[in-house]
């Protein structure tokens, strides 16, 4: 059992002996101590094997060689050893070539946003070298330009740049680099159009989300108002209301430009901000793992912000929906068929 010796059991998590009684997953050979094996009945990875996990050392003659394949090469996030695709981006990691189909130096794994973009969904495919980017030379003319890990966009690596943006690192680099070429801000993002402050939050903006929130919510103030000037008139008393249904209009057209608006800059904004951020970890941080962990925590994405951002607003629409009161109630009961 040398070869487990050291590794860790994936239902106890602890490591085995030598004298330990070991069996393994006939599918991917993960290890387990028989007795954790009759405990669960099924291998932990299960959910993996579709997508070709194999189990990977931890400790041993093979476990610098597992690590170094674990190691996201668009990201750099350290992965369990084996994972098909890495936890963070969702880049697919690198495999030992086979035998059959090696490649050669030059058709090894790159980083997600410097490979064929038809290769970005399947790990077999030889990666190119680069994606075809184009910007205009002094002539007018338009060039294609060649953008690997080590190439600077705006002064900033380009795999710092994939390690701190996380998800769709291919996208928002190859924006980035046509911002920093072209110098117009403007970029069509349908995710901020449709889902505006929670877009901003998601990607982990929180000056310009709750900015946004603040705007959209002024916007909708007075549509809320006349709902429940219109449901409960004896709430506001003799106050003169006449205004509301004028101004709620405006700002209904307002909230359509503003969410354009997100639609068009916030790409630019994510841009900005993101700059700021990794300039302020490269001062912190030399070159290196310390630096890649910043930019890996500093950055990404944040569902949890999301998930808040609208538990906020249903607080909100309870809160008008009891100053309506129950005459609305049974009006929205009636409009959606109940």
């Amino acid at each position: 059992m040398t070869r487990y010796t050291g590794n860790h059991c994936p239902v106890c998590e602890q490591a085995f002996t030598d004298e330990d009684d070991i069996v393994v997953c006939p599918d991917c050979g993960t290890p387990y101590h028989r007795a954790c094996w009759q405990k669960v009945g099924v291998c932990m990875h299960k959910s993996e094997h579709a997508a070709g996990f194999e189990w990977q050392p931890e400790v041993g003659p093979d476990a610098d060689k597992a690590a170094h394949e674990a190691t996201c090469p668009n990201c750099g996030t350290h992965n369990t050893p084996g994972a098909v695709r890495c936890a963070h981006c969702g880049c697919p990691l690198p495999k030992a070539p086979d035998p059959i189909t090696a490649k050669t130096d030059d058709e090894k794994s790159v980083p997600i946003y410097a490979r064929d973009p038809s290769a970005v969904n399947n790990s077999r495919t030889a990666p190119g070298p680069h994606i075809d980017t184009f910007g205009t030379g002094e002539d007018g003319g338009i060039y294609r330009r060649e953008i690997g890990p080590e190439d600077p966009i705006d002064g900033i690596k380009a795999k710092d740049w994939a390690a701190y943006v996380g998800r769709s690192p291919m996208y928002y680099l190859m924006q980035f680099f046509r911002i920093s070429m072209t110098k117009k801000n403007a970029t069509v993002c349908l995710s901020a159009f449709l889902f505006g402050p929670a877009y901003l939050f998601y990607r982990k903006m929180w000056k310009e989300g709750l900015l946004a929130a603040l705007v959209m919510l002024l916007l909708s103030a007075p549509e809320l108002i006349a709902i429940v000037a219109t449901f409960n008139p004896t709430l506001f008393g003799s106050l003169p209301l006449g205004w509301i249904p004028t101004a709620a209009n405006i700002c209904a057209v307002a909230a359509w430009a503003f969410k354009i608006v997100l639609g068009l800059f916030a790409v630019s904004w994510y841009r900005n901000d993101a700059k700021r951020s990794i300039e302020k970890i490269y001062a912190d941080y030399p070159e290196g793992d310390a630096r890649t962990d910043a930019l890996l925590q500093k950055g990404g994405t944040s569902f949890l912000s999301v998930i808040l951002y609208y538990a906020v607003i249903l607080l909100l629409a309870s809160l008008v929906i009891n100053l309506a009161g129950p005459d609305f109630v049974q009006y929205a009961m009636a409009m959606s068929g109940y």
